[in-house]
């Protein structure tokens, strides 16, 4: 457990992508799309398969990405580069979110006035993974009790900071 650790200790994964579901989910709906395609004689498989391209590019060219966390704060790596993200004391609420396709992120809300952007108000996307499914309840309990241990409110999934949540 994070609580337990030392100074010194090797980050927490909280998420990784994986790449796999995402680059095969896209193939089989090309593949789908060319059968019909071509039975019907439709142009629209050009349009398909350029999405389809994309989206496999995309999770190939993200495919070692990781959202971690230290005794400091949140750490992101992505293509091998691991940056540090935001500063526990930074963070005034997070939970994760789903931003888009295959996607799995942490909205984290960030201290600061009401005018700073991001602000309190703002979420920001952190670690964005490609993951086709949310995260089982077991992952999803060990990443709130890591951020509540850090004193993180956890958002609810709409997003929305609350102020009258307690720590």
């Amino acid at each position: 457990m994070a609580e337990e650790r030392g100074p010194g200790a090797e980050p927490v994964v909280l998420f990784a992508s994986r790449w796999w579901p995402a680059v095969l989910v896209p193939l089989g709906i090309l593949a789908a799309t060319i059968a019909v395609g071509v039975r019907l004689h439709t142009a629209s498989v050009l349009t398909y398969s350029g999405l389809t391209a994309a989206t496999v590019v995309a999770a190939w060219y993200q495919r070692d990405g990781a959202l971690l966390a230290d005794d400091l704060g949140l750490l992101v790596r992505h293509r091998g580069q691991v940056t540090r993200s935001y500063r526990w004391s930074e963070i005034r609420e997070a939970g994760i979110a789903r931003p888009g396709f295959a996607r799995l992120a942490l909205a984290v809300f960030p201290e600061g006035g009401p005018w700073d952007v991001p602000g309190p108000n703002n979420a920001v996307m952190v670690g964005r993974v490609w993951q086709l499914r949310a995260p089982d309840p077991a992952t999803r309990d060990r990443v709130e009790r890591l951020l509540r241990s850090h004193g993180v409110r956890i958002s609810e999934p709409p997003g929305r900071p609350e102020g009258s949540r307690k720590r």
